[in-house]
């Protein structure tokens, strides 16, 4: 009988290593490495499983079932470990010759259990585990996923298998029918000192591999680390760029205005002359028929240029995002009958406003709103049939707390309402057949500045709906 006293300390000895080794590993796992740890980690377990099922610590069994566990336990844990050393990112790695070592192993494993054959145990245990031990040896050689920069972790690994290869090859040569030893534990000094070895070589196993997977975690980390420099030095070009945009944009925005200062000031010396001539006509005694029609012509043609101008203005200054407006209240009914007044007499009474009360008031930008209500009624009377009526309905919508400005008539081309006319047209495209405009364009940018939206809704067969719905 075997010194019970001494492999029992053996065996406590190994199965605290294993625990040990097993703590420091669960908590250097990582999303990266969790299966090839896992892997490791059950590995470890059967090898434990089978240490304990020895009759000196537990007496639970007897030699012969100890033998045909034991080995049982130990080549199941030493496939584990294989396929833990061949496991890279969402695959295993293929190598032939460790693949070759592996199969062995796994046709060999049934010979264990043939009773003729139970003399032979220790020599076919020996066997299989050099054959497996190899083919762990060739995947971590193989296996790209252990290839760092340093090498130490991976080299002890690696050794650590070639020198289990040799002492196996080693016990099997000290088996039955070389010797009469039958089992790996006993009482004679190579089994003493194999128990011995096994423990000192999963110490060095252990430890490689807790070195393999820090420096897994290792590289991971400086990976990372890696990415959030290139983020931040993204963030930073990007920053930049923005700032050099924002300049030229800002560029932009004052030629524009600079440009529009100069042709407004022409435009309103026109209005003025034009004014004067009528007002010098309205005394005349004798003109032409045809003089108060070219009169209003060329003062609406005046007041489309500077509708025009101020879109471009207003558009210009909303992209940029630069300028931060300041918000008084609003007298709603006011506003709209401001926007209506710049039309032309004969286009005032097509339209009819309906309201709740003379009296809605809300925050907002005055500029913007009648910019925006202006936009909305010239778009109304070019997509209106003519000398139809344009009703506006002014509303307070409590629930969704919103002024409503419905303006609602008879379009003269039945597919606008099909049409996104809100959406801006490219700058090279001339074809104004779908109804968008830079106008309307405006529309939506200042509703959405002053929280708000602005839709074509269709409300009725045949009568179409411009909806511009502000926060209050």
């Amino acid at each position: 009988m075997p010194d019970t006293s001494y492999f029992t300390d053996l065996t406590y000895a190994y199965i605290g290593l294993l625990v040990a080794f097993s703590a420091a590993q669960v908590l250097l796992i990582t999303r990266d490495n969790r299966v090839q740890s896992g892997l490791w980690l059950a590995a470890s377990f059967f090898s434990a499983l089978g240490t304990v099922n020895t009759p000196h610590l537990l007496n639970v069994a007897d030699w012969a079932d100890l033998s045909l566990y034991g080995v049982l336990a130990a080549q199941i844990g030493g496939f584990l470990r294989f396929f833990s050393l061949s496991y890279r990112k969402h695959s295993f790695n293929r190598n032939r010759l460790a693949e070759t070592f592996f199969l062995m192993s796994a046709f060999a494993i049934p010979l264990v259990a043939v009773p003729l054959l139970g003399p032979y145990k220790l020599l076919i245990g020996s066997c299989i585990g050099a054959s497996t031990s190899a083919a762990c040896l060739f995947a971590a050689l193989d296996n790209p996923a252990l290839k760092f920069a340093n090498k130490q972790p991976v080299a002890l690994l690696v050794s650590g298998m070639a020198i289990g290869i040799l002492a196996l090859i080693y016990r099997a040569s000290t088996a039955f029918p070389f010797t009469a030893e039958q089992l790996f534990i006993g009482s004679s000094d190579t089994q003493r000192t194999g128990m011995a070895g096994l423990i000192l070589l999963s110490f060095v196993l252990q430890v490689g591999f807790t070195g393999v997977i820090a420096e897994q975690r290792q590289r991971l980390a400086t990976r990372k680390e890696r990415e959030a420099i290139r983020i931040r030095q993204r963030a930073l070009r990007l920053q930049v760029r923005t700032v050099e945009t924002a300049r030229v944009a800002r560029a932009r925005l004052d030629l524009v205005q600079m440009l529009t200062h100069e042709v407004r000031q022409p435009i309103s010396n026109a209005q003025a002359s034009l004014q004067s001539i009528n007002l010098k006509l309205q005394s005349a005694s004798q003109i032409s028929t045809n003089a108060p029609f070219a009169l209003d012509r060329a003062q609406a043609s005046l007041e489309d240029i500077t509708l025009s101008l101020s879109n471009i203005i207003v558009a210009s200054t909303l992209l940029s995002d630069e300028r931060k407006w300041a918000r008084d209240e609003i007298d709603a009914y006011a506003a709209l009958e401001m926007a209506i007044l710049d039309l032309s007499p004969d286009q005032k009474s097509r339209f009819k406003i309906n309201h709740e009360n003379n009296h809605i008031y809300f925050d907002g930008v005055s500029i913007l709103l009648r910019l925006a209500l202006q936009n909305i009624i010239s778009h109304t009377i070019r997509f209106s049939k003519q000398e139809t009526d344009i009703v506006i309905e002014l509303s307070a919508d409590y629930t969704r707390e919103m002024v409503v400005f419905d303006i609602g008539f008879t379009p003269a081309n039945a597919e606008l309402q099909t049409q996104n006319i809100f959406e801006r047209r490219p700058s090279g495209d001339t074809d104004r057949s779908n109804g968008s405009s830079l106008g309307l364009f405006v529309v939506r940018q200042i509703a959405r500045e002053l929280g708000g939206d602005a839709q074509l809704l269709s409300m009725a067969p045949g009568w179409l709906n411009f909806r511009l719905a502000l926060a209050y």
